[in-house]
């Protein structure tokens, strides 16, 4: 993805080397750049993507400033205020656009080509963001997004007038997440571009159940379909705390309504889809420490306690069981006889 801003600071910021203050967050292997005035201090880290470009602003203002932003290209943005003494404000003044970033709060954008007013009060603030690809969102991943649709054509339109969603919570699941994308940002290996996809899908998918949440059908039914999700994404470190915090509701409360509606309990279910995460995984990997290490287990032990209290089998043995499946699919398919 390019980047599709910029931004004039006034001349009493000079660029430093290192930042003058530690960065809360630092990601790994991003361009930085940082400014000092007399009065202020801000750092800047990106990261350019394949599918998004992420954004990093951490400010120190002991006053007001006033930063005019220039867009080149209506783009997509997903972001994110982790913190903000009082709302960093954005606005376009001709379209009678306005944005306030205030701290908790995500949203998505559709940033217009045009000049931009960045309002930044006194304070500490730490702004996140994304430049998303819009295909992305293209059938038939977009019937999930409907919330979406309007900013998406807006982007391939490349509409004149800027536009936003509603706003959704930030809390500590979406703020470890970014933290964990953070560290593992590596341009040097292969699969970079595929863990940096599998980190915003993933994010995205958040937010779109905290937008969701309010109206979206039985919680049981929530839980489960966040559950699958974050199974495909973390296996084994997924925690059912987590859900029920992306959902506010209680670990109990989720429990005890899967209990009713299934006759076993939530912990279960967990155990069943990460099982049949692990089946579907092992028997493509030739060892079983990189199957350990994808479905989330810390080590080999942990993948072979899980698989032995599930099943009664030993990791080798199972991972035989899923080939040998495999291979039964694979000569029923060379049986069939073609379509005349």
């Amino acid at each position: 993805m390019e980047r599709s801003y910029d931004f004039t600071l006034p001349e009493e910021y000079q660029l430093a080397e290192l930042p003058k203050y530690d960065l809360s967050y630092p990601i790994r292997n991003a361009q930085e750049r940082h400014w000092i005035s007399p009065d202020n201090c801000i750092s800047e880290q990106t990261f350019d993507g394949r599918y998004g470009y992420l954004y990093y602003y951490e400010f120190w203002m002991e006053k007001e400033e006033i930063i005019p932003v220039y867009t080149t290209l209506g783009d997509l943005h997903l972001t994110y205020s982790l913190q903000s003494s009082s709302p960093i404000r954005q606005c376009h003044e001709i379209h009678n656009f306005v944005m306030d970033f205030i701290e908790g709060r995500g949203a998505y954008l559709y940033l217009a080509k045009g000049e931009y007013r960045l309002i930044i009060p006194q304070g500490h603030h730490i702004l996140v963001g994304f430049i998303l690809d819009a295909g992305l969102f293209r059938p038939p991943a977009n019937r999930h997004f409907n919330f979406l649709q309007q900013l998406v054509n807006a982007k391939k339109e490349q509409s004149l007038r800027s536009d936003k969603s509603v706003t959704f919570r930030v809390g500590e699941v979406t703020k470890r997440q970014l933290q964990l994308l953070f560290s593992k940002i590596n341009p040097h290996i292969l699969d970079n571009e595929y863990m940096l996809l599998k980190h915003l899908i993933f994010l995205i998918q958040l937010s779109r159940f905290k937008l969701l949440t309010d109206n979206q059908g039985r919680l049981i039914d929530q839980a489960r379909n966040l559950l699958q999700i974050m199974i495909l994404h973390q296996g084994a470190k997924v925690r059912l705390s987590d859900v029920a915090a992306v959902l506010l509701k209680s670990r109990d409360r989720i429990n005890e309504e899967h209990k009713k509606q299934y006759a076993y309990t939530f912990h279960d279910y967990r155990n069943q889809l990460l099982l049949n995460y692990i089946a579907s995984i092992i028997a493509g990997n030739e060892k079983l420490a990189t199957t350990a290490e994808e479905c989330g287990f810390s080590s080999i032990n942990e993948l072979h306690k899980f698989i032995k209290n599930q099943t009664g089998l030993t990791p080798l043995t199972f991972k035989q069981q899923q080939e040998n499946a495999g291979n039964d699919r694979s000569s029923k398919n060379d049986l069939q006889e073609p379509p005349s």
